[in-house]
């Protein structure tokens, strides 16, 4: 997507050159910022589609300018830069911000969800209408759309995971409180590690596993310094496509439709780049020699029981936390 986008820069500035007609500078230029790599393709393409449509649909008035790979900020930065106004817009991930706006924590109960578009049917139903966009409009952020970003596996380096003893005594990295609750209640020795420090901790024997989407362990190659994949689809993550608010109320309301119907269109691209990225995933790390193993129907009811407490511990968490589960669960 990036090459085709140089492409199209560059026949767009060579065109201009040759014709007497100059193209008329966009009315609103936004600054999108991702910490997202390009490897992370499932993210990120549906990201650069939507500048894309928003740009053709309004005939040029709006050009979203995508910085990604942390060129501006990282992934925890994210959120507090979209509310300060240091950037126009994001995808800011639901699991880097429970600490603002603890509701969501929602996607990281355990076994929540069977699968993607399960997780997807309970957002669009509106799971964060019950407070979360809510939460986010008071802190000045206006979300245009929640996409599923898919399900965690567990990554085992030297061994394979099968049950909840396998991860006994381990070194496991995560992310997010409600993963590490989860993996205390295995016994395992939980440790908070962004996927960018992943592959070195896992090369250097500091951690042991992890916990992380399949996109990390293709993204950031750990099919190179682990040898076990169990597919699991513990728990999930989600990405809000998001604008600062002053940003958005400074929009004409044609434009605003216009976005918002393409915010709309890139969940759905999402859920379904998604989906054929699991599909092919597997295919991927045996290539790769490293073994990758569907968790059987006992082994997941293994893990749910040993996780199940999670639940008790987000309710006491979170006020409105059986809310959220019941909504959950009975729209999917």
């Amino acid at each position: 997507m990036i090459r085709k986008l140089k492409a199209g820069l560059l026949v767009g500035a060579f065109a201009a050159v040759l014709s007497p007609v100059v193209s008329a500078a966009p009315e609103h230029k936004l600054t999108f910022s991702t910490y997202w790599p390009t490897s992370y393709n499932y993210l990120v393409d549906p990201i650069f589609s939507f500048a894309d449509k928003v740009k053709e649909r309004t005939n040029g008035r709006v050009e979203i300018e995508i910085f990604h790979s942390k060129q501006l900020f990282g992934g925890k930065e994210e959120f507090g830069a979209l509310e300060r106004g240091d950037i126009d817009m994001s995808a800011p991930m639901d699991t880097y911000n429970t600490g603002a706006i603890p509701e969501l924590g929602i996607a990281s109960m355990p076994f929540l969800w069977p699968n993607p578009r399960a997780m997807q049917k309970s957002l669009d139903a509106g799971l964060w209408d019950l407070g979360v966009n809510q939460a986010m409009a008071e802190r000045g952020v206006k979300v245009l759309n929640v996409a599923a970003g898919g399900p965690y596996q567990l990554y085992g380096k030297g061994f394979e995971i099968h049950s909840p003893e396998d991860l006994k005594g381990k070194k496991v990295a995560v992310s997010g409180t409600a993963a590490s609750k989860a993996m205390e209640l295995i016994e395992a020795a939980p440790t908070s590690m962004s996927s960018g420090d992943l592959y070195v901790a896992l090369q250097r024997g500091t951690i042991d596993a992890t916990s992380r989407p399949l996109l990390t362990g293709i993204g950031r190659k750990l099919y190179e310094v682990l040898d076990n994949v169990t597919v699991v689809n513990m728990s999930y993550f989600a990405t809000a496509l998001a604008i600062n608010m002053d940003s958005w109320n400074k929009l004409p309301a044609d434009i605003q439709e216009i976005m918002q119907q393409a915010a709309n269109e890139r969940g759905e691209e999402q859920l379904v780049a998604l989906e054929a990225y699991m599909a092919e995933a597997q295919s991927l790390f045996e290539k790769n020699n490293v073994n990758y193993h569907v968790a059987t129907p006992a082994e997941l009811a293994e893990f749910q029981k040993a996780v199940g407490p999670v639940y008790d511990w987000w309710r006491g968490e979170v006020k409105d936390a059986d809310k959220y589960i019941k909504f959950a669960q009975n729209n999917q």
